[in-house]
């Protein structure tokens, strides 16, 4: 599988976890960052090139997508988990792995939020910040992104790991180098 990437793009984070996405493939939530045009592509509203609009958690219900359970070799969620409730995320995780093969992979990609190389979704500019003394923010402006509802990390997704009905392996964790804001996450469905 080829992301299909061009010298000097910055999705370099793509081409670090490609290994685990062979075969037939859904991408899910990527807006306008497509793995791969060759995967299926879900996401919750109309962008150019996604296949199939579907919410799966909104107005207070649960809405499992129309696939079969074991049918993807790999499910592929870029910068998504971090936005649904916390009541939600273990719903998510699992309905994504449903959809996997066993022997098959769910590659997930997070801002890490727990290693500050990310801010939280709450955490503000103060007086004390730079960007406030040189007037490009101003104190108490969001640094984070407002649409994530939980603080990602390694922690958090070994709880998703723990807390699954799904017999799984992390095959591969934080791997990415620390100048980065996304921490990588790939598990093996067994």
């Amino acid at each position: 599988m080829q992301t299909h990437l061009q010298p000097n793009d910055p999705r370099t984070d793509f081409v670090a976890v490609e290994k685990f996405c062979k075969g037939l493939g859904l991408d899910i939530g990527p807006g306008t960052n497509k793995f791969s045009p060759t995967v299926l592509c879900t996401d919750w509203y109309q962008h150019e090139g996604v296949d199939l609009i579907w919410n799966m958690v909104h107005e207070g219900g649960r809405h499992p997508y129309p696939f079969r359970d074991n049918v993807f070799d790999f499910v592929f969620a870029s910068h998504v988990i971090e936005d649904f409730a916390p009541d939600e995320i273990q719903w998510v995780f699992d309905e994504l792995l449903r959809m996997v093969k066993p022997n098959g992979h769910l590659v997930i990609l997070v801002p890490d939020m727990e290693n500050l190389r990310y801010p939280d979704w709450d955490e503000v500019f103060t007086s004390e910040d730079e960007e406030v003394k040189t007037g490009k923010r101003q104190s108490g402006e969001l640094k984070g992104n407002p649409s994530h509802r939980l603080t990602m990390g390694m922690k958090c997704m070994n709880g998703l790991v723990s807390n699954s009905k799904y017999k799984v392996e992390v095959v591969q964790a934080d791997t990415f180098p620390h100048n980065q804001m996304t921490l990588d996450f790939i598990i093996q469905k067994k």
